[in-house]
């Protein structure tokens, strides 16, 4: 069973709502309350499917919220090994694509898979070569990890990055990507560094801060549960790095327990339980 499961399973008792485990492996439920609801590995009941694949696709993410949010600049470039989308392709070679990033970026420059998580397939680029390297390992179609997209996408110089995890537009719960103790073992993302902790965050300026950052996201894209990514530059400003439609609370509940993510499952279950009871007009 996934820990996302177990979470949810103990929200369930918690608040005596009937479930029934639907496959050997236990990670797929159904939560009984006005109608049924099915909870899947880490995906929950509470995302559409097109926002869900927004959220998914970066590309398609920051050509929604760019301007609406400060994000960093990125941009999308398809592989040029991929026949299926030749009529969209602009650049016919990895190194044509190498020198558009090195024309239109500073470096350092991020260069990453479209669809990755956890860090995987993200470059810290510092010279054309860099850039080259990284979208041959993307664009490499013989590898099960292979992307059709890369995104290139301008380097913040972080000080701190936040996941901020919100239900119905509130922000409930928080936590920082502490590195202060940590070492860089090879993967950019904060908790994947040797020694990196899930420190949570109940400063109420802080909270109060990021909850109004993020508001603008919600006014585009239908989420009404998601982790989003925040991260701190050396200047204090704020930044919206990514969204998450299915959090995973591995890293939390390691180092903090799993009440305050048991929390997060109970306000979700009772948010469902609220839309479930809504009468149609």
């Amino acid at each position: 069973m996934l820990n996302n499961i177990g979470l949810l399973l103990q929200a369930c008792q918690n608040l005596n709502i009937d479930y029934e485990i639907l496959h050997s492996d236990q990670n797929l439920v159904k939560v009984k309350l006005d109608k049924n609801y099915y909870f899947c590995n880490y995906s929950t009941p509470l995302v559409d499917q097109s926002t869900f694949k927004i959220i998914k696709d970066k590309d398609y993410t920051y050509s929604i919220l760019h301007k609406k949010i400060r994000t960093p600049k990125s941009l999308g470039f398809l592989s040029p090994f991929d026949c299926k989308y030749q009529h969209y392709l602009k650049f016919k070679t990895i190194l044509d694509i190498a020198k558009e990033i090195e024309r239109v970026f500073q470096f350092p420059v991020i260069v990453k898979r479209n669809s990755g998580s956890g860090g995987h397939y993200v470059f810290l680029c510092h010279n054309l070569e860099d850039i080259q390297n990284a979208l041959s390992t993307i664009f490499n179609i013989n590898h099960k990890d292979y992307d059709y997209v890369a995104i290139a996408q301008q380097y913040i110089l972080i000080q701190r990055e936040y996941r901020a995890v919100f239900l119905n537009q509130k922000l409930i719960l928080l936590y920082e990507k502490d590195i202060s103790q940590a070492t860089f073992t090879g993967n950019l993302s904060p908790l994947h560094w040797q020694g990196a902790i899930a420190k949570h965050i109940n400063n109420p300026q802080i909270v109060s801060e990021i909850e109004a950052f993020c508001q603008p996201i919600f006014q585009e894209l239908n989420l009404d549960y998601t982790g989003l990514d925040i991260a701190v530059d050396e200047n204090n400003q704020y930044w919206f790095i990514e969204a998450n439609s299915h959090p995973n609370y591995d890293i939390f509940t390691r180092d903090n327990g799993v009440d305050l993510a048991v929390q997060v499952f109970e306000k979700m279950l009772t948010f469902l339980a609220s839309k479930s009871n809504k009468k149609p007009l």
